[in-house]
């Protein structure tokens, strides 16, 4: 029984490590049933076809629920979240050459398909580079 729980609790740390699987959690929920069949079955081969059993149904049917369930929302890195931001154009934007603008105390290089004055605000509608486009 004790390498059951062994086995289950490396299944539950590698879950922790890779979060948003649910994989590992079924392989470690699979391991625990498969180390209380050790407690009413001395055959080796029972808590083997526990295991591998209550871990395949449990992958097939119980992780699908809990993702469906369980919203799982990509985060935007600092630069996606600029995107649709609003800036303000701190030095003149006259095509095809760049401006600055800045968003949330930073300064970026900034392009336009018009020309835009000095502190107009502008929306950020694409990261190129090391650069924004704005309208």
């Amino acid at each position: 029984m004790l390498q059951w729980i062994i086995l289950a609790v490396i299944f539950f740390i590698i879950e922790i490590l890779t979060p948003g699987v649910f994989f590992f959690s079924c392989l470690g929920v699979g391991a625990i049933l498969g180390g209380l069949i050790t407690l009413v079955s001395s055959q080796w081969i029972l808590p083997w076809l526990v295991f591998i059993f209550s871990s395949v149904i449990m992958i097939y049917f119980v992780r699908p629920a809990v993702k469906r369930l369980v919203k799982f929302e990509p985060k935007k890195s600092n630069v996606d979240a600029l995107i649709g931001r609003e800036a303000v154009v701190t030095q003149e934007i006259i095509p095809p050459k760049m401006g600055l603008v800045k968003v949330g105390g930073e300064l970026w290089n900034a392009e336009s398909s018009e020309k835009i004055e000095k502190d107009k605000k502008v929306e950020i509608v694409k990261i190129e580079g090391t650069h924004v486009v704005v309208k």
